[in-house]
């Protein structure tokens, strides 16, 4: 792929984490996508994003606790053994994850949408990134107890820091650029 800025944003991809080869990505790769996010746009500068590397050990222990909290939150009615084995196969495809923080000014409540705009903006950044780089790939997860407060405990987060979910991150053999995309014109009102 060459760097026409309209190929990359038109061939950026999701893949899931079930398409990830297990292969570890280099530190490198991590880094530069937490960098590029860091230059997303943000209200007067405040860079509400913060970011949690998870890999090897911590990565598994993180596993542990999501499948832990499925077992332990999901009622019995609802409860899918499938879900709970996608959860342990993680362990062996997922490379690294970084988890998505928006820190609030407590000071500026007025700004709480902004803020989340722009880590949704960084973690654009960091997709884009991966265009980079031939088998990197991403997948930003709001599941995963995204939502719950076990996550929260188990971050550690502040009362103005709220969880924005996983960008979990593997090697995969080929990347996809297809895709089906309505007309732009259609969105246009008036």
């Amino acid at each position: 792929m060459d760097n026409n800025i309209n190929q990359i944003i038109r061939e950026r991809r999701s893949h899931y984490p079930q398409e990830f080869t297990g292969a570890l990505l280099d530190d490198n790769i991590i880094n530069t996508l937490i960098e590029n996010a860091c230059w997303a746009p943000n209200h007067t500068l405040n860079f509400p994003w913060r970011f949690i590397v998870l890999k090897e050990t911590s990565l598994s222990k993180w596993l542990q606790q999501v499948l832990d909290n499925y077992i332990k939150n999901t009622p019995a009615e609802k409860f899918s053994q499938k879900t709970a084995d996608k959860i342990q196969a993680y362990q062996k495809q997922v490379s690294q994850v970084i988890v998505l923080i928006c820190e609030h000014d407590s000071e500026n409540a007025n700004k709480h949408k902004e803020d989340l705009a722009a880590v949704a903006c960084g973690v654009e950044n960091m997709y884009l990134s991966l265009s980079q780089f031939p088998n990197a790939a991403g997948y930003w997860s709001t599941g995963m107890g995204t939502y719950g407060e076990g996550m929260h405990a188990y971050f550690e987060l502040k009362s103005n820091q709220e969880l924005m979910g996983f960008f979990m991150l593997g090697s995969v053999d080929k990347k996809r650029t297809e895709s089906s995309r309505k007309d732009y014109k259609q969105f246009i009102l008036g």
